[in-house]
């Protein structure tokens, strides 16, 4: 799709196009905007008006994006970037930024891990807005790809094509077990002493290329783990199951974070496994927010941590 410009579009055009063709609702998309329905209304017929083309089928219960309106949001929110770029360029050699940064997460624990570099950001450039999107690291990535969010904070390993990361936090793995488990009387636990051993864990879908990963490491310590029982969302699910003696659990560990009766966790050596959490963002795409705010991040959060502040 050419884009022509003259007198009439502008990037208030655009952008108000962007917000309803996010929220796919017009009364949403106001408020969002903080416009009047009528006058949003209005904006989006004179932009139609302007490219000779439907970009919305309007219904009872919201809107839809014609073709072309599909085609014109990745190009409108480009287009909405670089401005915003080419503003805060000006701003920041003025001394201030200005913007909106929309951050994905996985969960709170894990958001509250970047509130200090948050609450610096704020302090250093306060007329930035905040915005956080909560999704599993497959759904932040598919976000950012679509242009929804501008940072996501993912579990590796994870599919990162086209995409670059800088890893801010690392969390070791260890077993957790029912509290009268034989193996909950040694100090700590190989790999291969889990042989044999009924296994918790989370579905494939949800993290396949964590999944993967654990069951290639039971295969270096010579054995395939027996999951009895799959078990999405929050950990405190599988652990709850590992309280009552379902079986054992290889975990992220969190510390004052997921302490239930009925079980015990223990290092886990032979390896010493861990996971890393990054902050990952779009590479094609600058941003001055974001890179100010990836800087602070490696300043601030330096070497592993085991729990959230």
């Amino acid at each position: 799709m050419l884009l022509r410009y003259d007198d009439r579009m502008e990037l208030r055009h655009l952008r108000y196009f962007v917000a309803v063709a996010e929220e796919l609702n017009l009364t949403r998309a106001a408020a969002r905007l903080r416009v009047a329905q009528p006058a949003l209304s209005r904006q989006m017929h004179d932009l139609e008006d302007e490219l000779q083309t439907p970009l919305l089928e309007r219904g009872h219960t919201g809107v839809q994006l014609t073709r072309a309106g599909r085609a014109l949001y990745p190009k409108a929110r480009v287009l909405l970037a670089q401005a915003a770029e080419a503003a805060n360029e000006a701003r920041l050699a003025a001394g201030v930024i200005s913007g909106r940064l929309v951050i994905g997460y996985p969960n709170g624990p894990h958001l509250n891990y970047l509130a200090p570099v948050i609450a610096e950001f704020r302090k250093v450039h306060p007329k930035v807005e905040f915005d956080f999107w909560h999704g599993l690291p497959t759904e932040q990535l598919r976000a950012l790809r679509d242009l929804k969010i501008d940072l996501g904070f993912v579990t590796l390993p994870a599919p990162l094509t086209g995409l670059a990361h800088q890893i801010v936090w690392r969390v070791p793995i260890k077993v957790a077990l029912p509290a009268k488990h034989p193996l909950a009387k040694q100090r700590a636990v190989e790999l291969a002493d889990l042989r044999g051993e009924d296994f918790v864990f989370f579905p494939r879908e949800t993290r396949p290329e964590l999944y993967d990963e654990f069951f290639r490491q039971c295969a270096n310590a010579g054995f395939r783990p027996r999951i009895v029982k799959e078990v999405g969302g929050y950990p405190t699910n599988m652990l709850g199951l590992v309280s009552v003696g379902v079986g054992v659990c290889v975990l992220p560990y969190f510390k004052h974070v997921e302490h239930l009766a009925g079980m015990v966790w223990r290092p886990l050596t032979q390896p010493e496994l861990s996971m890393d959490f990054a902050l990952v963002w779009r590479k094609n795409a600058p941003s001055l927010l974001r890179t100010e705010f990836i800087t602070l991040a490696e300043r601030k959060l330096v070497g592993p941590a085991e729990s959230p502040s």
